[in-house]
């Protein structure tokens, strides 16, 4: 199946592959009106740092129309990591344009035209004067040669060529953004007597040049290349190969989409339309956090985000599980490298170059703890729905060497686990630990955490069905027990007075009195003692989605309510977090108070910024969607199916679908609604069920029903 046409958001980003923070910084392409810019060393912001080198690109004009808001109509029928595409009109003329990166280092895009429009190409260089504190840069020029645009950095700093397949028929050059604009409609007047345009700068300052290419009628194709180097021959040299492959190039990344969404989750039916688009940015925004093997990483790797890459075992277990969906193989290999590729056990948070970057302010190296992200219950989905005993001996050693890092690193006396601070907790700063002076590297060794305690039980215990299945029955039982006296551990943390579970301060000796959702761990792992759920009902009924902005409390929340059967009220949590998700990720318009819609983000507040963008974490949305509301849950013998669409969609005559490609079998699943009901479909098996029971269908039937 190839990528899904639709009518996304005009914004996204490019993927950048070889992009990295230390070893091979190449930056991020970032769409800027009708064309994208490069951001280096990232876009600047949360991960990408407060402060650019520079920044440089192009965008579209069409009769004067400029800024997305001038242009008729504005879509984006293709936009994938690889490929974005963007339909444009004005007045009589539209302009469709699909942007891609050749290589490493040249944007292309390749434009067809139609009627009798005025078509420009605005290119823009800003740059932080000597933004390192180096020494030998002043300015930015920019002039002709060789027929070809050329704006560089002197008397240092990158050059870049701009190069279109028919010849300009005007052009201008100027450090005003608004005389760049007004040529955009208009003849610009060619260069100056002395054949040159400069700015110049001290150390600090920001600079900028912007070009404007004007095209004469007819222009029906135009093909640009925009390609940096060091120097202004490398850059030429590397234009000229990139002019050469550029097709192949194009072709290859469409055959990896094609072959990639043949497989990938795609809805159908009666889904709301920015939900439809909403799974595709956020499939795409996880390809992005795979990445080939380079430094220490002697496998592929999880980016975690894409501005400022690092690997983090949190975020790169919830990004397998949300890759599984399309790549189960590939999924269990990235959280395989995740493990085996670490420089210690505990698989301290580092970068490509083996450096460090979670380090607590006692100088203790660190990593996420086993409850963030939650890394065994993904183990355990990878493990029922792509069965590999390879893969499960293969990572089982660096399983057990970090459980028994933890047991030997953060156990305190009586034998109870702790955080060394809240940023390994991943609750970097949270209340739970008290006053925190260092910050999140502040030492929080007096606190014995609930769910540290939980996730350490769970994890114990899928470790002793691993090793049974492996044939290890003295470590399955090992596990076994150590897990049951995690479980005792948790419930000792139950607090009969509060009627909930609570951290221990060892200082005061007393249960902390702050609640948290994290605090339904051990509901959401299924280790509570019996009974203890059912206590917890009416706290996990009163819930507020607003407060769900995180992957793991929404995790967390939706898991506990499903546990104690409250299906209703995990349908209506999971649904208003998607639907705040989705419709931030497709709107129309981007607001410079907001991240840029196109791409997942790392969290979904009711309003304001949403951290850093392009954050694969943040596509979590696919599992509450796909487990949560379709229900979905995949098993070793079989595929069960649980549907928990919100109350409010229960419409009879409603079908919701779903595309799926898992054990070599395509799956059509539908949910046909009624309000008292729902019948499941899978690959033409229906099966009537009440909304939140289960319809089972072995894997074996649903080949032969293929």
């Amino acid at each position: 199946m190839p990528f899904p046409i639709d009518d996304y958001t005009p914004h996204g980003y490019l993927n950048t592959p070889t992009h990295t923070r230390n070893l091979s910084p190449r930056g991020v392409l970032r769409s800027h009106g009708a064309g994208f810019r490069w951001h280096y060393p990232a876009h600047a912001g949360m991960y990408g740092g407060w402060r650019e080198i520079y920044c440089a690109g192009f965008r579209f004009a069409l009769d004067g129309a400029l800024e997305l808001s001038e242009f008729d109509v504005v879509a984006s029928p293709y936009h994938s990591m690889n490929l974005f595409s963007l339909d444009l009109s004005h007045g009589g003329a539209t302009l469709h344009v699909t942007f891609h990166l050749v290589g490493e280092h040249t944007l292309c895009a390749s434009a067809t035209i139609q009627g009798e429009a005025r078509v420009a190409v605005i290119v823009e260089y800003t740059r932080t004067i000597a933004a390192c504190g180096e020494w030998g840069e002043s300015g930015l020029v920019g002039r002709i040669v060789d027929g070809d645009l050329v704006v560089q950095s002197f008397e240092d700093g990158e050059a870049f060529v701009v190069h279109a397949t028919r010849p300009f028929a005007d052009f201008g050059i100027t450090t005003d953004p608004a005389q760049a604009a007004v040529w955009a409609s208009s003849q610009a007047p060619g260069l100056p007597g002395e054949g040159f345009v400069t700015v110049t700068g001290r150390r600090g300052d920001t600079v900028a040049l912007f070009a404007t290419l004007g095209f004469g009628m007819p222009c029906e194709q135009l093909d640009l290349y925009m390609t940096r180097g060091k120097t202004l021959r490398m850059a030429q040299h590397l234009q000229r190969a990139a002019r050469r492959m550029a097709a192949a190039d194009r072709a290859r990344k469409q055959a990896e989409d094609n072959a990639f969404w043949a497989h990938a989750p795609i809805l159908e039916g009666d889904w709301l339309p920015h939900w439809r688009r909403g799974l595709v940015y956020d499939m795409e925004t996880l390809r992005m956090m795979v990445r080939a093997p380079v430094g220490i990483y002697r496998h592929i790797w999880d980016a975690m985000q894409i501005q400022a890459p690092r690997v983090v075992l949190a975020e790169a277990a919830i990004d397998a599980l949300l890759l599984a969906y399309a790549d189960p193989s590939l999924a269990q290999h990235l959280l395989l490298g995740t493990f085996v590729d670490a420089p210690e056990p505990n698989v301290p948070c580092s970068r490509e170059d083996g450096s460090y970057n979670m380090v607590a302010a006692d100088g203790t190296v660190c990593g996420t703890a086993p409850e963030w992200g939650y890394p065994w219950l993904v183990i355990d989905w990878l493990a029922s729905l792509h069965p590999n005993r390879e893969w499960l001996a293969t990572i089982y050693p660096a399983l057990t060497a970090y459980l028994h890092w933890w047991l030997e690193n953060r156990r305190d006396p009586d034998g109870w686990l702790v955080y060394a601070c809240s940023w390994e907790s991943g609750q970097d700063n949270s209340p739970r630990f008290g006053d925190q002076p260092l910050g999140g590297g502040h030492p929080v060794r007096h606190v014995r955490p609930v769910d540290l305690q939980a996730a350490f039980a769970h994890a114990c215990l899928v470790m002793s069905n691993i090793a049974r299945e492996l044939g290890r029955t003295a470590d399955s039982h090992g596990w076994l027990a150590l897990g049951e006296e995690y479980v005792a551990r948790t419930d000792a943390l139950w607090q009969d007075d509060l009627n909930r579970y609570a951290d221990f301060d060892t200082r005061s000796g007393k249960p902390t009195t702050v609640n948290d959702v994290m605090l339904l761990a051990p509901v959401a792992l299924g280790v509570a003692r019996p009974g203890r759920g059912e206590i917890l009902r009416q706290e996990i009924e009163q819930i507020d989605p607003a407060t769900l902005t995180w992957p793991m409390f929404a995790w967390t929340a939706v898991e506990a309510a499903l546990r104690v059967g409250l299906n209703d009220r995990a349908a209506e949590l999971a649904a208003t977090v998607i639907d705040r998700a989705y419709t931030f990720w497709d709107a129309h318009q981007a607001h410079p108070d907001r991240t840029l819609p196109g791409i997942a983000c790392e969290y979904w507040p009711p309003d304001g910024r949403c951290g850093s963008e392009g954050y694969g974490w943040g596509a979590f949305t696919t599992h509450l969607l796909l487990h949560v509301l379709v229900g979905i849950t995949p098993e070793r013998e079989r595929l069960v199916v649980r549907p928990n669409l919100p109350p409010a969609w229960r419409f009879a005559g409603r079908m919701y679908g779903v595309h799926l490609h898992w054990r070599s079998t395509p799956i059509r699943l539908h949910i046909e609604a009624h309000p008292d009901h729902a019948v499941v479909i899978v690959n033409e098996q229906r099966t009537p069920v009440p909304w939140g029971s289960t319809a089972i269908f072995s894997w074996e039937a649903l080949n032969v029903w293929h």
